[in-house]
């Protein structure tokens, strides 16, 4: 859409409107290559990912790598300046589009892992991709840079309101941190799915982690629903009214023998990944002796959804003879030794 938006008049050594929009397409999307580094396993994912790709600072040779890239497969019909710009702008509104998001995104890579996320837009949005997608589909047909105009104004207005319940839903939180009189150390607010006024407040405090669920224009609480309801229909009656938010505390490191657990597996060194990537960071299960020994497994509460089981969960292991943790994750088919 920014490609065909700021697209100039044709003339000699300009790229045509439908190649400007393939090459922002492209270039748009080659941030996402870092999937690749799943290959290495998952832990070198979560350290890479929305990395050096992701580089406000490395953006420059980014671009010019593919501008060099698209006129060698165009036989350089076009010199690596007609791409350039056209590169500039797509990597910049994917690096902008994973910065609203809650995931973080390491723009000053690699001389830091400082990770922001705006925390206004769930990673997978309905009425953002919605307007996107008409937006396009109907500058293919009429009026294309002034449509792809209209379509990047309206979908900035949405981040933009989103970014306004972000700070609605922060307040809500604030309040219950005045009202209970909690010693809070972070505060925040993650967008959650299906609704811009869905969220999760998240209140740390101590070792403690203070979380709920609400929608900021629901005025009842919703309707229970059984066990066996579809999982979509759990998360969306999971979010109360923002005046009556029912509060869950979560401790980070567990009770008694569960507590001396975690906190060793917490301090491991090999387990300095996910210190570095949590930001809501909880014990989810501590399982004595079972094929695979005593394991302690650590969520990150970001992620979790009511009725789903929860990305990236990560622990370690010791079998009764070991004397050293080894490194796991959970995956569905169970426990996998990294």
């Amino acid at each position: 859409m920014l490609a065909r938006a700021t697209a100039p008049r044709r003339r000699a050594g300009t790229l045509s409107l439908r190649e400007r929009t393939v090459v922002g397409f492209l270039a748009g999307a080659a941030p996402d290559l870092d999937f690749v580094v799943a290959l290495a396993g998952p832990v070198a994912y979560l350290e890479q990912h929305r990395g050096i790709t992701h580089s406000l600072l490395l953006l420059p040779a980014w671009a010019l790598l593919l501008a060099v890239a698209f006129s060698l497969l165009r036989r350089r019909r076009y010199s690596w300046r007609a791409y350039y710009g056209v590169c500039c702008l797509a990597i910049g509104i994917h690096i902008v589009g994973d910065l609203i998001t809650s995931y973080g995104t390491r723009i000053l890579a690699p001389f830091s892992d400082w990770s922001p996320g705006l925390n206004t837009t769930f990673i997978i949005d309905p009425y953002l991709s919605a307007i996107l997608v008409v937006g396009l589909l109907a500058s293919l047909r009429w009026y294309p840079r002034a449509l792809a105009t209209i379509t990047l104004i309206a979908a900035t207005a949405l981040v933009a309101y989103q970014g306004n319940q972000y700070r609605e839903a922060l307040d809500v939180a604030r309040g219950h941190v005045a009202a209970a009189e909690l010693d809070a150390e972070r505060v925040e607010a993650y967008p959650q799915p299906f609704s811009v006024w869905n969220w999760k407040l998240a209140i740390t405090a101590g070792e403690r982690h203070h979380l709920a669920t609400v929608n900021l224009r629901r005025h009842s609480p919703p309707a229970q629903v059984p066990e066996d309801a579809p999982w979509w229909r759990r998360i969306l009656a999971s979010y109360r009214p923002a005046d009556r938010p029912q509060w869950q505390v979560l401790r980070q490191f567990g009770r008694g023998h569960e507590d001396v657990l975690a906190r060793d597996v917490w301090s491991n060194e090999r387990f300095a990944f996910f210190r570095r990537f949590a930001h809501l960071p909880a014990v989810r299960e501590v399982v004595d002796h079972d094929e695979h020994g005593t394991c302690v497994w650590f969520q990150d509460l970001r992620f979790r959804l009511e009725g789903l089981t929860s990305p990236f969960i990560y622990g370690m292991c010791r079998r009764p003879v070991d004397t050293d943790w080894t490194l796991h994750v959970l995956e569905r088919g169970g426990p996998r030794a990294l």
